[in-house]
Parts: structure tokens; sequence; C-alpha cells
């Protein structure tokens, strides 16, 4: 068993490798040529370097999952949010994100610039999908169970991706908000986040389903 002294001194080593590497990023526009050239300017060991990571990309990677755990872990740790209804929850999750990001705006930025491109295979933004998928599943559950969303045949599948597709608008929002105080995307969050989850629950839905339903019968009559 490791004692605290070990746990601190390993949590204080991936935290020097993962500052530094955001650091060298952000000075030099790119990746460092080598571990050998980063781990030189970082002043650490090749040994240490390994020892928590084995890419740029891990490390990269690493900063966005600590980033997001901390804040999913933050809010299930309040008794506040979890007195909250399911679209409280989404609401408290996106506005917690960006202030948690916002620390280090510059370094999400240009690591997710490419992340909107269609077809880019990006092992971060995958980790991220990875991460937030369950996340998301136990929302939509949630709200199953309340009865503040509407179960639908083979649709309900898709809402967790509903959801990530709201984390992609928000974050692609926010990385362009140039507002003070980022005031328009707590509009943008807000508005998108209600007019989503209006859209999962009953009546909205499933109206312009039947209306869609209506007009596939009307034009299969004539």
């Amino acid at each position: 068993m490791k004692s605290k002294n070990t746990v601190r001194t390993e949590t204080d080593m991936k935290s020097k490798i993962k500052s530094g590497y955001m650091d060298f990023v952000l000075t030099e526009g790119k990746n460092p040529a080598s571990v050998y050239h980063f781990c030189k300017v970082a002043d650490i060991s090749e040994a240490e370097f390994y020892k928590y990571f084995t890419s740029f990309e891990g490390i990269e990677t690493s900063v966005w999952l600590d980033s997001l755990g901390e804040v999913i872990q933050k809010l299930e740790s309040t008794d506040e949010y979890q007195g909250f209804g399911v679209r409280e929850k989404i609401l408290s999750f996106f506005y917690a994100m960006v202030e948690e990001l916002r620390s280090n705006r510059s370094f999400f930025a240009k690591s997710s610039k490419n992340w909107f491109v269609p077809g880019k295979a990006m092992p971060a933004k995958k980790a991220v999908e990875k991460q937030l998928k369950p996340y998301f599943e136990k929302l939509i559950s949630e709200g199953f169970q309340t009865g503040e969303l509407a179960e639908r045949p083979k649709i309900s599948d898709y809402y967790p991706n509903a959801l990530m597709v709201q984390f992609w608008f928000v974050l692609g929002f926010w990385m362009k908000d140039e507002s003070q105080g980022f005031e328009d995307t707590d509009a943008a969050i807000e508005k998108g986040v209600n007019l989503g989850f209006d859209m999962l629950k009953e009546n909205t839905l499933d109206k312009a389903l039947d209306l869609a339903k209506f007009l596939w019968g009307r034009a299969k009559m004539k």
C-alpha cells in the first residue's frame, strides 16, 4: 500500500509533466520534437515521464479527462446538485464545465481546434466521449424514472447522443465566444439545454412525430 507522501509525490510529478507540456505547446505552438527534448526542458528524466505517460497524446487526453472528471465529481458530491431535477443537473454540468475549462482556455482551444473537422481521428476527443457517455446515460435514466423525460421505442436510445451533441455545441460556441465574461455562452447553454430538454419531454416531440406519421399516411394514400 502506497503511503500518503508517495501518492502526493506521484500526483505532483504528474501535474508537473502536464503543466510543463501545456506551457510548451502554448509557448512554441507545437508539440515538443521528442520526449527527450521535452524532458530536458521540463527538467525531468525520461524514466519519470514514461512512468506516467507513453506519449504527448496521453498527456493531452489526461488534461481533458482530469478536468471534466473534476467537474462531475464536484457536482455529484454536493447536496444541492443531488436535489436538482435532470434539467437543472444538465445545466449545472455545462456551466461548471465552462468555468473549469476557463482556467486553461488557451490550451483547450488549441487542443480541440481540429475536433470539429469531420472524419478527423482525435484520441483525446474519443476519450472525452467515452468518459461523458456513462454520465449522460445516468442523467437520461434518471429522467425516465422521474417522468421528466419520455421513453420512446428506439428513439430513447439516442438521447445520450443528443446530450453529446449539446456538449460539442457548447464547447464550440465557447471557444469562439468573445463576449465579456462569456455571457453569450451562458445564454447559449440555457437556450440550448432548454430547447433540447423540451424536445425530449412528452408532448413536444410526440406531437411532431404524430404529425409526421399523419402526413406520411396521407402521402401514401395518394
